[in-house]
């Protein structure tokens, strides 16, 4: 036992040695920060995890471009933060593509199979839970339309991580370890996460060898490999084991969406964002109304701040809510939700003396699971992506499709129970992941994305004012203390001052207290970009096992 706990020492060690090294070769501003912030001039990656940002920036150095670096980032990630995403879930990609400065929006959320019914709820676990995967058909048309590099070649660093291994940080060790239970009813999912018969541990080496082999049936079949090929068949199979709905015509119809993203402004810089049926409408909305008010004069941790964005949240997520489903199947209002008039309306609402007591036009959803995971991508050429990815909870259905390494979504779950979020056979479920793009007079100056289920909806507000309104770095903008409200319950990191809790009680908040960084709120990546000299500087969240890398 002692020798394995050198063992897990030196590795912890040699993981966040790694990190820093990679992060050297950028160049590092040494701001005060947890984390530092890392400058570049040509390329870089932002991601949960140093694997899948040096995957990426492999990528950018063999020639390609920030599409085809965020591609082999997210395959990466999939594989290095298993708990969060991979090839059995989905996300939403937003990209600024330099040549004509075209913005657009690949959506690969997840589908209802045929067979579901809106009569019977999903289960949180289990193939019951399982949607149509979309990942791969995602992220293969984003390559085949935007990429300039062939899919083997994307895909070789996260085949590498897969076959060779990599250490287990403390974040995932210990999401391991909080989820035993339901991951040891699930002996495929056990042989990964638990071989031993206990959880893997920080500092242990972690290998899939049989995901690495599903990720080379992609890597030289395409999409076709997991749709309708060799994997399709396995994925079907355990579903009509265990009761699950997916069948091969599920798979074999499922495509990817290129979509219009949304937009907006707020103080002179364009917002791009994710469009339904994800969370981007609400993430300009809530930034429109608060164009409303003098937030640069409010001092950034205080009451006054605090308790506007909080007001302002709750309007965007609960219109956000009330109106948001699968545009394929229900009309989204989007330009009435996201007009000037609209969002000078919700914040003539606002009473900086008081908490709304309640916000109309529905309920905000569910708080949710913190996972999910976002990665940016930033390219020599000014291409820029970012991207969310997500399998929901934290091992998505805590199954995984035996023989395989895939760890399937449990994305059902997140359909309502009436309105435009009703389940329906081949329908999107809405999400509020929403990876956004940032301009200013046409010119990209920011990508940003959060994982956090319903805090992604606020956190990304709050990260868009930090940088415009205060000047923070982004580095600064990402560790910032977040807080979050549901009602007239807020949950805040404990950073914030004493006075500031005091005041925000008097206005009638429930403060729930949480740790210094907290994953809770999940764990934001971003890359800004100078506009005059093009040099690119990344933040990456504490929160998570974040890291940025670039060249």
């Amino acid at each position: 036992m002692a020798g394995r706990n050198v063992f897990r020492a030196v590795g912890i060690s040699l993981f966040f040695l790694g990190w820093a090294v990679s992060c050297r070769t950028a160049g590092v501003v040494p701001p005060r920060t947890k984390n530092p912030e890392i400058a570049a001039d040509r390329g870089m990656v932002a991601s949960a995890h140093p694997s899948a940002s040096q995957a990426g920036v492999e990528i950018l150095k063999a020639g390609g471009n920030a599409v085809d670096a965020a591609v082999a980032a997210a395959f990466a990630v999939g594989v290095a933060e298993l708990n969060a995403s991979g090839i059995g879930g989905e996300g939403v990609m937003v990209l600024f593509l330099a040549k004509g400065g075209t913005l657009t929006a690949i959506d690969y959320r997840s589908t209802a199979p045929a067979k579901a019914s809106s009569s019977a709820k999903a289960p949180s676990s289990g193939p019951a839970a399982v949607a149509v995967p979309g990942t791969v058909a995602g992220l293969c048309l984003a390559l085949e339309k935007y990429g300039t590099m062939p899919l083997s070649e994307v895909m070789a660093p996260a085949i590498r991580l897969a076959e060779d291994g990599f250490l287990v940080g403390p974040t995932l060790s210990g999401i391991i370890a909080d989820n035993f239970e339901a991951i040891s009813k699930n002996e495929a999912l056990t042989s990964i996460l638990c071989p031993e018969g206990v959880p893997v541990a920080a500092g242990e080496e972690l290998r899939q060898p049989d995901l690495a082999a599903s990720l080379r049936k992609i890597s030289a079949g395409g999409r076709d490999a997991f749709y309708s090929g060799e994997l399709a068949e396995k994925i079907v199979g355990e579903m009509e084991r265990g009761g699950g709905l997916i069948t091969k015509d599920d798979l074999a119809r499922y495509r990817a969406v290129e979509r219009q993203p949304v937009r907006g402004t707020y103080r002179g810089f364009e917002i791009v964002s994710a469009p339904p049926p994800v969370g981007g409408l609400a993430v300009i909305e809530i930034l429109q109304i608060l164009e409303s008010f003098e937030v640069s004069k409010m001092a950034p941790s205080g009451p006054e701040r605090v308790h506007l964005f909080a007001e302002a949240m709750r309007r965007g997520v609960a219109d956000w809510s009330a109106n948001v489903g699968d545009p394929d199947f229900v009309s989204v209002p989007v330009a009435a939700l996201l007009s000037k008039s609209y969002a000078r309306k919700r914040a003539a609402e606002i009473d900086p003396a008081r908490i709304t007591k309640k916000v109309s036009a529905g309920e905000p959803d569910k708080d949710g699971s913190p996972s999910t995971t976002a990665l940016v991508a930033a390219d020599g050429e000014g291409n820029l992506v970012a991207l969310t990815q997500t399998i929901s909870d934290f091992f998505g259905a805590k199954f995984a499709v035996a023989g395989t390494g895939i760890i399937l979504n449990n994305e059902l779950r997140n359909f309502s129970a009436s309105g435009p979020n009703a389940l329906a056979p081949g329908k999107r479920m809405r999400t509020t992941i929403a990876p956004t793009i940032v301009l200013r007079k046409g010119t990209p100056v920011a990508a940003l994305g959060t994982p956090g289920a319903g805090r992604i909806l606020t956190t990304l507000p709050l990260l868009v004012s930090n940088i415009i309104d205060y000047g923070m770095g982004i580095q600064e903008a990402i560790e910032a203390a977040r807080f979050y409200p549901s009602e007239n319950v807020l949950s805040v990191e404990r950073r914030f001052p004493e006075a500031t809790l005091e005041a925000l009680t008097k206005l009638g908040y429930t403060i729930k207290p949480l740790g210094a960084f907290d994953l809770f709120f999940g764990g934001a990546q971003g890359i800004l970009v100078d506009s005059r000299t093009k040099r690119k500087t990344g933040g990456a969240d504490p929160r998570r096992d974040g890291a940025v890398v670039g060249y």
